[in-house]
């Protein structure tokens, strides 16, 4: 295969693969819920295939709904989420026989996609078709009062946005404390000591000899010395031949 037909082949690809996932994504229209008192519910609904039903998309959004399949439009919506008539036990549209005044049912409302007001629709809900883009509404009341102009469907079908990745930040770094100087020990007080005076013993003074002369105790180192030479000198002489 010759680099020009890979090349057509891969610019083929690139230019089919939005039309691709584009298809694999499901269709989506908006629903709004009014309630009497003024609460206002929303609900971004997919849907598959080609479009559906007005009723369809209602009973796909999870409420609990009454309705009618005997009246001549197809299907009545007498109560949602327990506003609304109590069908069979009383008629889909209780609160408008009898010529009572302040006659109130589910009146439905739809916007297309790109529209910027809303259109009272006059058909049932199993006629009304619902396109990918649009916003259906249900609203408890005499039918002249739409919901508000801000139901858009960008903003009850906002696109999913990525989930932010959590960042772990730095904690603070805690100022530094100041030094604190070592406090000194206070240094210990040499004293001298003051030597203790201890009384005085009187010195003995020696006794003078006698009169008579020294004791003879004291001239015994006299006397061997001149033994000794006594002796050696008697030695010497009988040692001589």
């Amino acid at each position: 295969m010759s680099g020009q037909r890979i090349s057509r082949l891969v610019l083929l690809l690139m230019l089919a693969l939005p039309g691709l996932v584009l298809a694999q994504e499901p269709n989506r229209a908006g629903l709004v819920i009014r309630f009497g008192d003024g609460r206002v519910e929303t609900h971004c609904v997919p849907f598959e295939g080609e479009p559906i039903s007005g009723a369809d998309l209602l009973a796909r959004s999870g409420l609990e709904v009454v309705v009618d399949t005997s009246s001549g439009l197809g299907v009545s919506i007498c109560q949602i989420e327990g506003q609304g008539c109590a069908y069979p036990a009383e008629p889909c549209f209780c609160r408008c026989t009898g010529g009572s005044n302040g006659c109130a049912y589910w009146n439905y409302f739809y916007r297309e996609a790109g529209e910027t007001t809303w259109t009272y629709s006059p058909l049932g809900a199993a006629l009304r078709k619902v396109r990918p883009g649009s916003v259906e509404a249900w609203v408890w009341g005499d039918g002249h009062t739409p919901p508000a102009d801000n139901l858009t469907f960008e903003a009850i079908c906002a696109p999913p946005t990525a989930t932010p990745t959590a960042t772990l930040e730095p904690s603070p770094t805690a100022p530094a404390l100041p030094a604190i100087p070592p406090t000194p020990l206070p240094s210990p007080v040499r004293t001298s000591p003051t030597p203790t005076t201890l009384p005085s013993t009187p010195t003995p003074t020696p006794e003078p000899p006698p009169a008579g002369g020294a004791p003879l105790a004291d001239y015994w180192p006299f006397g061997l010395m001149v033994l000794s030479l006594i002796a050696i000198g008697l030695l010497v002489r009988f040692r001589r031949p």
